[in-house]
């Protein structure tokens, strides 16, 4: 390769503004087999830039939330950024958390390595050099520490945060919630959170609920995922004939995966976790909520949730029914509409009361002209008070998920029976259709927390855990998404006219032609 020229103010102002051209001509990088060598971004890593460069574009906040797999090269990715920064601004300071001091110690080493590869005329003359800082004449500065103390990096003014594998810290809240204080409020300031998934409570808590919060539209956070097999090296030679599993067989068609890919997933699978999928999984995972969960205690297998968002499925011809969950003190009013094997719509509202939520359902019986409307009876009576009163009762009906089953020697209660519908519905040959996107994430967040049903007593019944059990550790009040879909299935509905609802005809009438009033 050709010997950049950096004796030109261009070259020197393409060099700080342009981090992929800084990195492929002038940092080094150690490789296991080939050395020192230019550090030429992979796929995902140029991804990541330039989405981050794009938000900062737009003007939002420079927070990132970076959810990897094993050696997607996010460590390298961010110190490149910042040591860029550093080296060619006064007065900036960047600093580097990691969960262990021999984590910290690597992590500082590479930002050395840049530094001492440079150019000599690059080099900016040092005024203090350790095992963990550099600080420049120019008085910017990069340092390195370690997760140990709640009240680590306080002191500092911090332009530029980077916190390695935060999901295993274990003041992970109350360190962040430190730094943010030290970090200037401005277009400048940088923040990069990135970690493995370590669970969804304990010390893996705050990481998953802030890549939750990262997902959300209006959030100050962006969450960053990309799953194994976006990374182009994981792949295996295959040399002969290979039987495919069944549940190889149904990775290749839901991620669209080529032989190479699933040959690499089974080696890897093989000879790193000894067969232990679950343990892949939180490493290597497909999709976020397969990277939290550390078990198969899930009440519906995760690939069944995620062939749900990628299906594309009719109802046409099916009743329509609808799913009430009332807000509480500390939650939301969730209303889901679903047509068959498709959730055709979700509506979320953060305030609501009962005439409200009575006249937006009202709207809706006389639009797409449901078969059944189910209403939790906890917070539900006034709404189906103010219905039936208006003439609707005889297709409302309030549940009261702790009643007794329609099949009471198989469940405690209702509930039980409900959500082991639920999941029967999603495991049906041929899959479901999640059809409405808008909040999907929280959907499926809450879908995937939900653990599989137990024998509760002697008699042998099913129940599900308590609901404030399951979200305990985690950032969610209640599974509200979850509950709203399960009451869809509280009763047998029977069929009704196929011009009722979401035909090909009037599909969208919800989406685009019924708005609250």
């Amino acid at each position: 390769m050709q010997e950049l020229s950096i004796n030109n103010i261009a070259t020197l102002q393409r060099l700080k503004d342009d981090l992929p051209y800084l990195a492929s001509n002038l940092l080094k990088i150690k490789t296991k087999n080939e050395g020192l060598v230019n550090f030429r971004m992979t796929n995902i890593q140029l991804d990541a830039h330039n989405r981050i460069e794009n938000r900062k574009k737009e003007g939002k906040p420079c927070k990132v939330v970076f959810l990897k797999s094993r050696q997607v090269g996010m460590s390298t990715y961010t110190e490149s950024r910042f040591f860029q920064k550093t080296l060619f601004n006064k007065a900036k300071n960047a600093f580097v958390l990691a969960d262990k001091s021999d984590s910290a110690r690597n992590i500082f080493a590479m930002t050395k390595r840049y530094y001492d590869n440079l150019p000599e005329s690059m080099q900016i003359p040092l005024k203090f050099d350790s095992t963990e800082q550099l600080v420049y004449e120019t008085d910017s500065s990069f340092r390195v520490g370690t997760a140990g103390s709640k009240s680590v990096g306080r002191s500092m003014t911090i332009n530029y945060f980077h916190g390695s594998e935060v999901a295993f810290w274990s003041n992970a809240n109350e360190i962040v919630s430190g730094m943010l204080q030290t970090i200037p409020d401005n277009p400048d300031s940088e923040l990069i959170l990135e970690s493995t998934a370590n669970g969804t409570s304990g010390d893996g808590a705050y990481f998953y609920n802030m890549v939750q919060a990262g997902l959300e539209k209006n959030s100050d956070f962006m969450t960053l995922f990309y799953p194994w097999f976006a990374q182009k090296e994981y792949r295996r030679p295959i040399i002969e004939p290979i039987k495919w599993t069944d549940e190889e067989l149904e990775l290749k068609a839901l991620y669209n995966l080529e032989d190479e890919q699933l040959m690499w997933r089974r080696a890897k699978l093989m000879s790193d976790f000894k067969g232990r999928e679950y343990l892949f999984k939180q490493e290597y995972p497909s999709s976020i909520q397969e990277a939290f969960i550390t078990t198969s205690n899930a009440l519906i297998p995760l690939n069944y949730i995620e062939l749900a968002r990628k299906n594309v499925l009719s109802g046409e011809g099916m009743p329509i029914v609808i799913g009430v969950d009332p807000a509480r003190s500390s939650d939301r009013t969730i209303i889901t509409i679903r047509q068959g094997r498709v959730v055709q719509k979700i509506y979320r509202y953060d305030k609501m009361d009962n005439v409200r939520l009575a006249g937006i359902l009202a709207r809706l019986i006389d639009m797409i002209k449901p078969a059944r409307i189910f209403i939790d009876y906890g917070h539900g009576t006034g709404v189906y008070d103010i219905l039936n009163s208006q003439g609707y009762g005889s297709i409302i009906e309030l549940v009261q998920f702790g009643s007794s089953a329609y099949d009471n020697k198989k469940y405690a209660n209702r509930r039980a029976e409900m959500f082991d519908k639920m999941r029967s519905w999603f495991m049906q040959a041929g899959g479901v259709f999640i059809k409405d996107q808008e909040y999907i994430e929280e959907f499926v967040r809450d879908i995937s927390i939900i653990p599989d049903l137990k024998v509760s007593d002697s008699t042998g019944r099913y129940s599900l855990e308590k609901k404030e059990n399951i979200v305990k550790g985690t950032e969610i009040h209640s599974t509200d998404f979850a509950d709203s879909l399960a009451l869809t299935f509280a009763s047998p509905v029977a069929n009704v006219k196929k011009e009722f609802g979401f035909n090909q005809n009037n599909q969208r009438v919800i989406n685009k032609n019924w708005q609250e009033r």
